[in-house]
């Protein structure tokens, strides 16, 4: 049997075996480590990459072919149905819509009248815009502010911008004024709204960071809020444009002068007091068409180029 004595050290004082033991332990070299390295695969050839997809699927994959198949669909129905219906005077086929729209983009009557009304629509809809900015920095910058939007959008948001339009004619009068108003109305109120709640939205870890910056007021809201709640103010934009477009297309459709020109919707009223169905129908799609690209164009880009890129946004 073993005995473990206690041992004296320098001083004369009795140490523990354990102790000698963990001390020779402690003294033993360390294993070597290991060097790193890094290998790399090699590519992919081309040919075996693109075997990992079958092509039919890589090319269902663009989102402009599927929204284009969708459309040509559409398309191929309203025919079918015109064809069976056989009553032009009431809805044409899409062969004839399409005819009357190239005719009337060829004599430019169609792109002068779509010139008036963005024009029109770009005015309200950059004044809107200023407006809801305004209203929502001093909604989050201030207690009065924020009582102030909240009680402006409850009583204006529910009214429809086309009921301000008499009252519009009275204190403009006929022409561009009075259309400029009722589309600031379309597009503040959803803006706001969409604009104030991404604010309200926004982390408190952000916001202690803009005040340990020492930013208050516009510069606050510029760099710390509007960055953190872009996705809902590009939901706003998006809404306050749909507003607008179809509150611009109703307003040239009952009162349509605008400074001595109407724009797409008294293009459309018009032929339809001449029984120009076609033609009627080819304004429509106008204004179908101009929505699609400005939401496949504009607000995408935005889109890719902001949140998306940012990983705000799937």
């Amino acid at each position: 049997m073993t005995t473990l004595t206690p041992t004296l050290d320098a001083a004369g004082l009795a140490s523990s075996p354990f102790a000698a033991t963990s001390a020779t332990s402690n003294a033993l070299p360390s294993p070597p480590i290991r060097a790193e390295y890094e290998r790399s695969l090699p590519a992919l050839p081309p040919s075996q990459a693109e075997r990992l997809l079958p092509w039919t699927q890589r090319i269902w994959e663009q989102a402009w072919l599927r929204r284009g198949v969708i459309l040509l669909v559409l398309a191929a129905l309203w025919e079918v149905i015109a064809r069976v219906q056989d009553n032009d005077l009431l809805l044409p086929t899409a062969l004839q819509t399409g005819k009357a729209l190239v005719e009337g983009l060829a004599s430019g009557e169609l792109i002068d009248k779509t010139r008036i009304s963005l024009t029109v629509l770009l005015q309200g809809y950059l004044g809107g815009i200023a407006a809801a900015f305004v209203l929502t920095t001093l909604a989050v910058s201030t207690r009065l502010g924020r009582d102030l939007l909240s009680t402006l959008t409850a009583m204006f948001n529910p009214l429809p911008a086309i009921a301000l339009l008499p009252l519009a004619l009275l204190w403009f009068g006929l022409g561009r004024g009075s259309l400029v108003f009722v589309l600031i109305h379309s597009v503040l109120w959803p803006l706001a709204l969409n604009t104030y709640a991404g604010f309200q939205a926004v982390p408190e870890t952000l916001r202690m960071t803009g005040r340990n910056y020492g930013l208050k007021g516009l510069r606050y809201v510029l760099q710390i809020l509007v960055p953190a709640a872009l996705p809902s103010i590009l939901s706003g934009l998006k809404i306050g444009w749909a507003f607008a477009w179809r509150t611009l297309i109703a307003a040239e459709l009952v009162f349509g002068a605008s400074s001595g020109k109407g724009g797409l919707g008294w293009y459309i009223f018009q032929n339809r007091n001449e029984l120009f169905t076609d033609r009627v129908f080819a304004g429509l799609v106008m204004v179908i068409a101009i929505g699609l690209l400005v939401e496949g164009i504009v607000f995408q880009t935005l889109e890719r180029l902001t949140i998306r890129r940012w990983g705000m946004q799937r």
